[in-house]
C-alpha cells in the first residue's frame, strides 16, 4: 500500500508523495495502517546506470573543484589553456588537460570493471581515491 522513502511515503493506490509530517493527514493515515501492523516498501535500488551518473557527477566536481583552487571557473576553462601556446597558462592548461583525461580514462575503466564484475563498485569518495593526481608544473 506504501513505499517508504528518506523524505516522504508514496501511496500505491493514487502515487501520492506524502511527506513526512505528522500534521499532514494522509501521514496520519500511513502511521495508523503502520500501527496496526501494515509494513511498507522499500524504494527500488538505483540501478547502476543511475549509480554511475553520481559516480561521473562527483568526478566532475572533484576536477572542478581542483581547477577552481588554482582560480579558474572549471576544469574545461584551465584545460581550455592548453589551446594558448602564447599564454602564460599554457603549460598549466597542459597539466589540467592531460590530467582531466588521465582522470576520465580511469574513471570510465573503473566502471567497466565494475560493470564486469571484476571489482566492487566504490563509492564517490573510493573512487576519487583511486584517480591519478594532478601533476601542475612549477
Amino acid at each position: 500500500m506504501y513505499t517508504l522513502f528518506p523524505t516522504y511515503v508514496v501511496r500505491h493506490s493514487d502515487g501520492a508523495a506524502i511527506p513526512l509530517d505528522p500534521e499532514n493527514a494522509d501521514f496520519a493515515a500511513y502511521t495508523q495502517w503502520v500501527a496496526s501492523g501494515g509494513q511498507a516498501d522499500q524504494p527500488p535500488q538505483p540501478s547502476f546506470e543511475q549509480r554511475k551518473v553520481a559516480l561521473l557527477a562527483a568526478v566532475d566536481a572533484y576536477l572542478n573543484a581542483a581547477a577552481k583552487a588554482k582560480g579558474y571557473d572549471s576544469i574545461i576553462t584551465a584545460a581550455l589553456r592548453a589551446a594558448l601556446p602564447a599564454s602564460p597558462f599554457h603549460d598549466e592548461g597542459v597539466a589540467f588537460g592531460t590530467w582531466m583525461d588521465a582522470v576520465y580514462a580511469q574513471c570510465y575503466q573503473v566502471l567497466a570493471n565494475v560493470q564486469a564484475n571484476e571489482i566492487a563498485e566504490p563509492d564517490e569518495a573510493q573512487l576519487i581515491a583511486m584517480l591519478p593526481a594532478l601533476q601542475l608544473p612549477e
